[in-house]
């Protein structure tokens, strides 16, 4: 269990340009560009996961992070990785409960996950919510700072593809856009961000965004 959650880490990592942005405006005022869309961390050093970053929409930020070799869908169940990449664990499809489109797995006699398939896509594969399980329950502490704190519902949407997979932490944070600064505020401190109005630097220069802080720059690509 240790490794899945450890996921969290990623999205850290992906805004964590962010988490010291300082206050100074640049003299030269500059139109924004659009930052809509979703953005890949370039400096993600994990061997665990290829890809984590940030998605941004409407005023919305989401963190998201590859959960591949975390767990995935094959042709006999839900396929887990060890923490140390040597081995994995198959939990059968035959122990899988569903009922409609709510699919619970168990893991050595508790629940591990409960999922609600939020599409019609045929087999196990396609967009599922996480509302339960003890996936979920851990995340949620890690997010909200403790296991008592976990009032608010965190929404996180798993996507499964063959062997890949995909974690979405939706809504954690507010962003705002103005004379090429951008600005966090909401629920940005459930990523170690400040929810003060402190704003950072931004370019996007074709498919590269770089966010400059005045601890150092961050580049992203944007994945189409």
């Amino acid at each position: 269990m240790k490794k899945i959650i450890s996921s969290i880490a990623v999205c850290s990592l992906a805004i964590c340009a962010l988490a010291s942005c300082g206050s100074e405006k640049s003299a030269k005022s500059a139109k924004s560009a659009d930052i809509a869309g979703k953005w890949s961390i370039d400096s993600l050093e994990n061997e665990s996961i290829e890809q984590g970053g940030i998605i941004f929409n409407d005023g919305k930020g989401s963190a998201y992070t590859d959960s591949s070799k975390m767990f995935h869908f094959n042709d006999e169940g839900l396929v887990i990785g060890s923490d140390d990449d040597t081995a994995t664990r198959t939990i059968s499809k035959d122990l899988f409960k569903e009922e409609g489109k709510t699919l619970t797995i168990d893991l050595s006699g508790m629940e591990l996950l409960i999922m609600n398939k939020l599409d019609e896509t045929e087999g196990y594969n396609g967009t599922y919510s996480l509302d339960g399980g003890i996936l979920y329950e851990q995340l949620s502490a890690q997010i909200s700072g403790s296991e008592e704190n976990t009032a608010e519902a965190v929404d996180i949407t798993l996507i499964f593809n063959g062997d890949k997979s995909e974690m979405i932490f939706n809504d954690l944070f507010d962003y705002e856009t103005k004379d090429g600064h951008l600005t966090l505020s909401g629920n940005s401190d459930v990523m170690g961000l400040s929810t003060d109005g402190n704003s950072a630097e931004y370019k996007i220069e074709g498919d590269k965004l770089t966010i400059i802080t005045k601890n150092g720059t961050e580049t992203f690509t944007r994945v189409k």
